[in-house]
């Protein structure tokens, strides 16, 4: 897995809190991590360490690791912001409106998100903070109160949609997903900011595989679900899982 200055630094962090766990026999933490920096950090620190992953519910995508911790320690909490049924909040609407706040992206966790209402885990050293500053995500007022954790919304299983592409070239489905130029989804790549399954890609040139997922950045993750054959023009029809 090629290792970014922030990958690094992420690790390092992360080795940090585990020497001082084991040193002082207590639990520490880093995260809330992403799906890349998940997947880094699985790859290059040993699972004989003490750590566990853990976002908050069985099934988070965006996680903290914990070292000499039980799940039962995590500093997650869950909160609801709940609004009339008659207004649509969806998750970059709610992820905006705590970023105004100046937070930083690492002490946010999952936004699961249902019809007039959302549940986002949060750090607990800025839950109070969360709930006594938010009473509006745009021009919605929502109410805030702490979630249940048996009642949460389903996790976000994406649109599916069917394309057609010249090829599964990793450009080529750039492109076609991200509704932009060859040329356009070419420097994305090569500026890192395209991860195949959770890793960074900077070929252009990557053969995809059914059931890979590419995130994009500033444009969303991309599942590639089937691969269903050629058109009659010769291009590659193909169902896509977009997350947004």
């Amino acid at each position: 897995m090629n290792a970014t200055d922030e990958d690094k630094l992420l690790l390092s962090r992360a080795y940090d809190a585990i020497e001082l766990s084991e040193r002082r026999g207590m639990a520490r933490f880093v995260g809330f991590l992403n799906e890349h920096e998940s997947a880094y950090l699985r790859a290059n620190i040993s699972p004989k360490r003490d750590i566990i992953y853990y976002g908050g519910y069985p099934d988070a995508v965006r996680l903290m690791l914990g070292a000499g911790a039980a799940v039962e320690d995590f500093p997650i909490t869950a909160v609801e912001f709940s609004w009339r049924d008659e207004y649509s909040l969806r998750h970059r609407d709610i992820l905006g409106a705590l970023m105004a706040l100046g937070l930083r992206r690492d002490t946010v966790g999952d936004i699961l998100t249902d019809s007039g209402r959302a549940v986002v885990f949060l750090s607990d050293d800025i839950t109070d903070f969360v709930m006594s500053n938010v009473d509006r995500i745009g021009s919605v007022g929502v109410r805030v109160s702490y979630a249940d954790p048996d009642d949460l919304p389903k996790a976000d299983i994406g649109e599916e949609q069917a394309i057609s592409l010249s090829s599964l070239r990793l450009d080529a489905f750039v492109a076609a997903v991200c509704h932009l130029s060859r040329d356009k989804a070419a420097q994305l790549i090569k500026a890192d900011m395209v991860t195949v399954d959770h890793v960074i890609n900077n070929s252009v040139s990557s053969v995809l595989t059914e059931g890979c997922a590419v995130t994009v950045r500033r444009y969303g993750k991309f599942v590639l679900s089937e691969i269903l054959g050629p058109t009659r023009k010769g291009r590659l029809r193909i169902i896509v899982r977009l997350f947004r």
